[in-house]
């Protein structure tokens, strides 16, 4: 496997794990949406101190969860500590609509999934944006960083300067090959990066080699494969 094949390898990866957590929850909304049981349970708006500080969420509501969600999310909790320690509540911030309905009725609405009931969701809940604004920025850090890389990459490491010693030859494969033959002769592969007079950039993997023809023919164009032997020159 190629190092570049590998890099690419390890971008995909980070993009899948910055964006599994936001795809997960998205799925199991949807679930939630199209499968899920829903209950209406007694709710209650929950009063916050005056001595609280501006960051406390407003809207407050602390909603009685459904028996099966209890025993799914409070269960194990429930027999490692004392009964009169278990809150057979969820406190969350509603939208507007929502808390003015639970002000006047005393009653929330919560969804959850019979076949897995720790997947629950109280209806009208203010999620804001947070999941999907720290997800954007994090893709938006990780293609400054990608693109970051590609744009240095070449400056990061040399130019290798290779003296061609015969004619070039197209090649159908663009990997890279950097083969040292025997003292400073060598024989490289790679895809044409660049034609200018009487010589030739190639990427070689992540490396790129600057060909020097010395009135060699060069049959290869932008991006083609192409395959020479010289002797490097630094």
């Amino acid at each position: 496997m190629s190092r570049r094949l590998k890099t690419w390898l390890l971008v995909g990866v980070l993009v899948t794990m910055i964006n599994l957590p936001l795809a997960s929850s998205l799925l199991q909304q949807r679930d939630l949406e199209s499968n899920g049981t829903r209950v209406d349970v007694p709710a209650q708006p929950v009063t916050v101190s005056p001595d609280a500080g501006d960051d406390v969420v407003d809207r407050l509501v602390g909603v009685s969860l459904p028996d099966p969600v209890v025993e799914a999310v409070v269960g194990e909790q429930r027999e490692q500590a004392a009964p009169e320690a278990q809150d057979e509540r969820v406190v969350v911030s509603l939208e507007q609509p929502a808390y003015d309905a639970v002000v006047a009725s005393g009653r929330a609405e919560v969804v959850y999934l019979p076949d897995n009931p720790k997947v629950y969701r109280v209806t009208g809940r203010d999620t804001g944006n947070a999941a999907l604004l720290t997800t954007l920025v994090a893709d938006g850090v990780l293609v400054v960083l990608v693109g970051l890389f590609l744009l240095l990459r070449h400056r990061l490491r040399p130019e290798l300067q290779l003296l061609a010693t015969g004619d070039l030859e197209a090649s159908s494969d663009t990997d890279g090959v950097l083969e040292r033959i025997e003292g400073q002769s060598y024989r490289v592969r790679g895809a044409v990066a660049a034609i200018e007079e009487d010589e030739v950039v190639l990427e070689v993997g992540d490396r790129r080699v600057r060909v020097h023809l010395d009135g060699h023919h060069n049959p290869a164009g932008h991006h083609e494969g192409v395959e020479v032997r010289g002797t490097m020159v630094g």
